[in-house]
């Protein structure tokens, strides 16, 4: 295996969540307060980190909210979404693979570090994970710093060497500009940008068991 080092995205990419929870949430949340969505409120949050979403969500929709309020609120909302979450096909057999191969791996994603640990917890693939990375404010995946300081964390210093798997268009096109290996997993809720995550991916996977592992 070429890769030794892997950084997953995880809704989208190892979890079935992004319809279920990053679409279903700002529904849920705005619902709380009597508020209608907008037509093109999930592609505007699409690429926005947690933090961005949320001043956006607050100014947009005037909600009683304050900074400060809303993680609690948000964080209550998307709980109880995520308890209905499972893995994507072929994950665990992926993940059992690469451990077994001695490649270390990661989480990054615009999630909280906490809610993402409490969801691959409950589904049993916690630990394959060394640590995880919030992809917020400096570090958001739409810059590439992200990406270099968890290879550094992984222990590498080669991106050539390190695989990022997202079902995001934008973070995808960040690793791979920035000379990542990039393995792009389909997506209901980003099947509009197939054709872009097609060009910026080193592999493009309807699900995980497609894998060519002669290419990693």
């Amino acid at each position: 295996m070429h890769c030794n080092n892997w950084i997953f995205d995880m809704d989208g990419t190892l979890t079935d969540s992004m319809t279920v929870v990053w679409e279903g949430a700002p529904d849920a949340l705005l619902a709380r307060y009597g508020r209608t969505p907008k037509s093109d409120l999930h592609k505007t949050l699409l690429t926005m980190g947690m933090a961005d979403g949320a001043a956006y969500l607050i100014r947009e929709y005037d909600l009683p909210l304050k900074m400060e309020d809303y993680n609690d609120v948000m964080w209550d909302v998307i709980t109880k979404l995520y308890e209905t979450v499972e893995l994507k096909p072929g994950v665990r057999e992926l993940l059992a693979r690469l451990k077994a191969e001695g490649a270390r791996m990661c989480i990054c994603s615009n999630t909280w570090s906490a809610q993402c640990r409490t969801v691959l917890t409950r589904l049993g693939i916690d630990e394959y994970f060394d640590f995880y990375v919030e992809a917020q404010g400096a570090l958001h995946k739409s810059r590439p710093d992200v990406f270099f300081q968890t290879l550094a964390r992984l222990g590498g210093t080669d991106p050539d060497r390190c695989v990022v798997c997202e079902d995001s268009l934008y973070a995808a096109r960040t690793a791979h500009d920035a000379g990542f290996r990039v393995i792009g997993i389909a997506d209901a809720a980003s099947k509009s940008d197939e054709p872009a995550l097609r060009e910026v991916s080193d592999q493009f996977l309807t699900d995980w068991t497609e894998l060519d592992w002669d290419k990693v």
